[in-house]
């Protein structure tokens, strides 16, 4: 069965994509790719030549004389080729009509390759469908658009199912960041021109949490940055934007106000800067990817600025069972002191800050207890000490960027894990 594109459910705006700086379609032929298929077609309008279609085919691993199957390069050509083909079969169900598109098939790991791909060709914007969550994909998973929100210089649009046309409900999540600025102009540029547009700011439980000034009236002061904000988007007459200030946890409530209005879309920036923030997948921006049940867009840091540096994924080192008393207590040699932020994430509850801005004072494991214990406060001062420990730990992760500086520590343990990420 084809689907109808309707060029009257075109954006008001549109994102003005150009060959010089195309919208990159990302699809793996399956029907979870499908909505990004239209959805990229719809703000693309007419310009056939602005779109790039991305596929990727997840190379074969070598295998050895022994296992007797031989590698072949034949069997690789193969597989892009009927790729390809779903690919081309894909688009002629979803785009009926419409004028052919080049598919480009590469091999490898499909976030970073999507990713590049974005970055080389200056992409607008990255339109991908939403696939399967679960809470073991947090930092190692291989979700393709929770990977690209972490990594993409390029801000991306995870399409829900069931698009049909530009979001005419669209909530925006303003932490009065350049990232969420950035995030509710581009959600205009794709709004229908009837759209409502909500500015969402959920007041933390902490006043200092985003730094605002102590003693102030937060609802009036968050009230009236919200206007401001408003009074910088490039709305059209016929768009409603309103102005909301919720209280509570930031990712709870934006679900939980974006399922009372019905929104097609939540768009949200990532506050954070650098490779270590970039991997903090307890940020708002990650878990409302993984809670939503609409489309969502999120925009890094870097795509308010002109890219200019490559894409760096950091390298996992994963230590075998007998290994983890060293492991930790090199961990903890190179570490100390070092200031990081401590989360719980569970598969019930999301993710939970136990600890912000504490140094690392240890890291240890005990074979007997199977526990692993994390110490984290100042030195000398024994008001700001926190030790947690943790039963039943299966697996510990050390994240290192391209330096072989660690980024962060995850262990994971019965239905959740435990990430202490660095600040620097």
């Amino acid at each position: 069965m084809s689907t109808t594109i309707s060029r009257a459910d075109a954006p008001a705006i549109g994102i003005r994509a150009l060959k010089a700086a195309p919208v990159v379609i990302a699809t793996d032929g399956f029907e979870q790719s499908e909505p990004a298929l239209i959805a990229g077609r719809i703000i693309s309008g007419d310009e056939a030549d602005a779109i790039r279609v991305v596929t990727v085919v997840n190379a074969l691993p070598m295998m050895t004389p022994e296992a007797g199957l031989p590698y072949s390069a034949d069997v690789d050509a193969s597989r892009r080729a009927d790729h390809k083909r779903a690919i081309a079969m894909q688009l002629e169900k979803v785009w009926p009509g419409e004028s052919p598109v080049a598919i480009e098939v590469y091999d490898g790991d499909p976030v970073t390759r999507i990713a590049d791909v974005a970055h080389n060709a200056n992409a607008s914007l990255i339109v991908v469908g939403i696939g399967r969550h679960g809470v073991m994909d947090r930092v190692f998973g291989t979700e393709t658009a929770l990977g690209l929100a972490r990594i993409a210089d390029v801000p991306v649009l995870a399409v829900a199912e069931g698009h049909s046309g530009s979001p005419r409900r669209i909530v925006v999540a303003v932490d009065f960041s350049e990232t969420s600025l950035r995030a509710a102009r581009l959600a205009v540029d794709l709004a229908a021109a009837d759209a409502t547009i909500y500015l969402v700011h959920v007041e933390p439980r902490d006043d200092t949490m985003y730094g605002w000034a102590p003693g102030a009236d937060y609802r009036n002061d968050a009230g009236f940055a919200l206007a401001e904000v408003r009074d910088r988007l490039n709305t059209v007459a016929e768009m409603t934007t309103q102005r909301v200030v919720l209280y509570g946890d930031p990712r709870a409530e934006v679900l939980r106000f974006a399922s009372s209005v019905g929104a097609d879309l939540i768009a949200t920036g990532s506050r954070g800067r650098g490779l270590v923030a970039r991997m903090l997948v307890g940020s708002v921006a990650t878990q409302i990817l993984r809670g939503a049940t609409c489309s969502v867009l999120t925009v890094p840091l870097h795509a308010v600025m002109t890219p200019d540096q490559p894409i760096v994924i950091p390298q996992a080192k994963t230590p075998p069972r007998e290994h983890w008393v060293a492991e930790l207590d090199e961990f903890t040699k190179r570490n100390i002191g070092r200031r990081g932020l401590l989360e719980v994430d569970d598969r019930d509850i999301g993710a939970q800050a136990q600890s912000h801005d504490y140094p690392l004072l240890g890291a240890t494991y005990d074979p007997y207890d199977k526990r692993v214990e994390l110490m984290l406060g100042e030195l000398g001062d024994v008001a700001r000490h926190l030790t947690r420990g943790i039963g039943g730990v299966t697996r510990i992760d050390v994240l290192r960027d391209d330096r072989g500086r660690d980024v962060a520590l995850r262990i994971e343990h019965g239905a959740g894990q435990t990430l202490l990420t660095f600040a620097g």
